[in-house]
């Protein structure tokens, strides 16, 4: 039997780390390469919340498929992933997860999370 989305996003969530969009800013402006992903629909980034700047936007479906841009070649890369409040985002870490990703987390709150820090997105 399938999970259901609420299932799927409570494996997730302990299975994969979150981390607050302050650290996740923090860590961008660090010295090691942090990729953020962004699993929404584009049309749903547009009319939300729009996207952290520099994130990629790789949908869920592509990532279960192993469909992954070349700045996810390297496993060992430090990801946070991002959608507008943070379900499918700590399911799309949990999938990359399982794809052999060992540095990879989802933003606490999502990129409403983000903007609500002060942080900015695009549209």
């Amino acid at each position: 039997m399938e999970q259901s989305f609420s299932e799927r996003v409570a494996q997730a969530k302990q299975a994969v780390t979150s981390v607050s969009p302050q650290d996740a800013a923090n860590l961008r402006g660090g010295c090691e390469e942090v990729v953020f992903v962004d699993p929404r629909p584009a049309e749903a980034i547009a009319s939300t919340t729009g996207i952290i700047p520099g994130a990629n936007n790789v949908s869920l479906d592509q990532i279960q498929r192993g469909e992954l841009p070349a700045a996810l070649d390297n496993k060992a890369t430090r990801v946070v992933t991002a959608c507008q409040a943070g379900p499918m985002g700590a399911i799309a870490a949990h999938e990359l997860q399982k794809l052999g990703f060992v540095r990879v987390s989802y933003l606490d709150g999502g990129t409403q999370g983000w903007l609500d820090a002060g942080l900015p997105t695009h549209r």
